[in-house]
């Protein structure tokens, strides 16, 4: 079974995984106890996680032994984010400007109405020191551990690098389908299926980086039963079959589920705890439910729906460090209905306190009408730990900036189906962000005016600060001190 319990009989779809359970996981041993935890691509000590506050203390926590739950941390990362602080280990990741990225067909391509695209990027500038991409860490673990699809039959690695993975890795051997679809074949001849192009970068870079083949016109339209665009699919390897494509009303896969449930299928059948909570939910019509968790909390005492969603200029915590974006938005606010606000007694721009049944954040309000009233929202990722990204202890992020995780739980009530059960989608294991509930009162008078909850600030690291001649901290410092700005 997978750390996180994806594709178990509690989750059994899950096919993006439950990246917010494996911390909590780990740390209670859940389903088994681990050495070692490698995070990249995710600031799961921070925005990234449910529970935040609780989460982080699970980082550093100890057994009866003294020895830490989670023994080692390794953290590839860019940047001094959040969960760099906790780390045993970190391996320095590049930016964007500097490695080899495929945006590709296996995964999240970018294909327009009139054909399939996919695109790379080639860095423009060399790693700085040590950095080294995460791709390319995965392709050496890979490697050394004898992975399968990284090794020869011989047991010797298969690829140099990333950029040569992404070249030669087919889904099955000879398949001819691999990452990227454009200039494919020995003299990149061929586009979507054929054999590994040496020179398949070198051709993205001649391009523009975007490869984009222009279906025939009358391939274009109606292709869930378009004879030709099907036929066409299936020879390309886009679809296994040629068969007109249906939206199914009612889902075998799902009643096959349901029927292993009540013992009518022949085969694996869930633990009994799971046995009503399958059946409920696999339902193969469609029907409507309330979310799991406003089942098992008392939806009197927090009467909101609360969400939390990341600003387009961002894209998790990345972009903190944009000194333009920064003077756009370098702090969150709760959006509130001006009705809901009144009715809890406090006005535009006030510190309120926003509480859910496992925990309660301090931030400021401010009104929009584009709030239905049994709602309230803010941006995720903008409110930062004091400290951490290069940014000031005092600096806005730290002391307005607020983050909504807190309030969210990771696990769900104890209930019948277990007393561990994840705050996720029981079908296909989605993290549960919209559905928490909160209610929402003013901070007393007096309160200091700055967010809550608050941590330690981080510690600077080695190499963060840049080294500036005399001159440079003499009018810095005059400036600052002109400005009564303190650190």
């Amino acid at each position: 079974m997978r750390l996180d319990k994806a594709f178990s009989w509690e989750y059994p779809l899950s096919v993006h995984g439950l990246m917010h359970n494996a911390i909590t996981n780990a740390w209670r041993g859940d389903p088994y106890k681990i050495d070692t935890l490698l995070l990249f691509m995710a600031n799961m000590a921070w925005n990234s996680s449910m529970n935040t506050e609780n989460v982080r203390k699970m980082l550093t926590d100890k057994d009866e032994t003294g020895e830490y739950k989670i023994p080692f941390l390794i953290v590839a990362d860019a940047f001094q984010s959040e969960t760099v602080a906790f780390a045993d280990l970190v391996l320095p990741d590049t930016t964007y400007l500097e490695r080899h990225d495929a945006m590709s067909m296996l995964d999240r391509p970018i294909s327009e109405f009139d054909g399939p695209v996919d695109s790379v990027r080639i860095p423009v500038v060399p790693p700085r020191g040590d950095c080294k991409p995460f791709q390319e860490v995965l392709i050496e673990l890979g490697s050394r551990l004898g992975l399968p699809a990284f090794v020869k039959e011989d047991g010797s690695r298969k690829f140099r690098d990333y950029p040569d993975f992404v070249v030669n890795y087919e889904t099955s051997p000879g398949s001819g389908i691999g990452f990227l679809a454009g200039w494919r074949g020995k003299g990149g001849e061929k586009f979507l299926k054929g054999d590994p192009n040496p020179r398949q970068w070198e051709m993205y870079k001649e391009n523009g980086c975007v490869y984009h083949y222009e279906l025939p016109k009358s391939y274009q339209y109606m292709r869930n039963w378009n004879r030709g665009y099907l036929e066409w699919a299936r020879a390309h390897s886009m679809t296994r079959y040629a068969e007109p494509i249906t939206i199914h009303l009612y889902s075998e896969v799902l009643q096959r589920f349901r029927l292993a449930a009540q013992g009518k299928w022949p085969g694996r059948i869930p633990p009994e705890r799971l046995r009503k909570r399958v059946e409920d939910n696999f339902d193969p019509l469609p029907f409507y439910s309330a979310p799991l968790e406003h089942k098992l909390v008392d939806t009197h005492t927090y009467p909101l729906n609360a969400l939390t969603q990341r600003p387009m200029a961002m894209y998790h915590s990345w972009d903190s460090q944009n000194a333009w974006l920064r003077q756009i938005h370098t702090h969150n606010y709760l959006f509130v209905n001006p009705r809901t606000a009144e009715a809890n007694g406090f006005g535009d721009g006030d510190w309120i306190w926003v509480e859910s049944p496992i925990n309660k954040v301090r931030c400021m309000a401010r009104f929009s009408e584009a709030v239905e009233p049994g709602t309230v929202w803010t941006w995720n990722a903008i409110g930062k730990a004091a400290g951490s990204w290069g940014l000031s202890p005092k600096a806005n992020e730290s002391q307005k900036g607020f983050l909504l995780n807190h309030v969210i739980s990771e696990e769900l009530p104890p209930c019948e189906a277990g007393d561990h059960m994840s705050n996720s989608d029981p079908v296909t294991g989605q993290a549960a962000w919209f559905d928490v509930r909160v209610k929402i009162y003013p901070a007393e008078a007096g309160e200091p005016e700055v967010t809550s909850p608050q941590f330690k600030p981080q510690k600077r690291v080695p190499g963060q600060d840049p080294k500036r001649g005399k001159w440079q901290a003499f009018v810095a410092g005059a400036f600052r001190k002109k400005a009564k700005i303190q650190e």
